[in-house]
């Protein structure tokens, strides 16, 4: 994930700024990179998420793997758990638009100072990998909130998760 950086992400000026880059960002998660969000602890808002509007997400690299799945998610507990926004199932990366998706934000979603965006990637072929990446975000939302309750993000093929084939 490009937009919203990710944290140590190349494309945030804080973590340039601070030299704190993680250049291994496109590995998927294993006993050293680890679940949930890599393991990196929170930094600064890098993106605001509107209720209501689409947020765009864009992404850095070419390789599509055929496909598979792609998850959108939220977590208001900084990535104790995350509740599924969009689901974008089969055909990941085969049909960005400049690049990336515009994920639909609910109209309901509750503001908050800070949430974590996650996104996350089962490729079709190859390395069943599980990829992740989180960015630290604010949640904009001027008119009626509920709690949000989606499915709770499928985490594979990582230390004390299920193993997909």
């Amino acid at each position: 994930m490009r937009e919203p950086a990710p944290r140590r992400s190349k494309f945030s000026r804080f973590y340039i700024a601070s030299d704190d880059i993680d250049y291994n960002m496109k590995s998927p998660l294993d006993n050293k990179i680890g679940y949930p969000c890599r393991k990196f602890i929170a930094g600064p808002t890098q993106g605001t998420l509107v209720a209501g509007q689409d947020l765009k997400v864009f992404f850095d690299g070419t390789a599509t793997r055929q496909g598979g799945d792609c998850q959108f998610a939220i977590s208001y507990d900084n990535g104790t758990s995350f509740a599924v926004l969009w689901d974008k199932l089969t055909n990941c990366f085969l049909d960005t638009v400049n690049g990336g998706y515009e994920v639909p934000i609910p109209e309901k979603l509750p503001a908050a100072k800070e949430a974590v965006f996650a996104w996350t990637w089962i490729p079709a072929t190859g390395s069943r990998g599980y990829y992740m990446n989180c960015a630290d975000v604010r949640v904009e939302n001027y008119g009626q909130q509920e709690k949000y309750i989606g499915k709770e993000l499928l985490a594979v093929n990582v230390p004390g998760k299920q193993d997909l084939p």
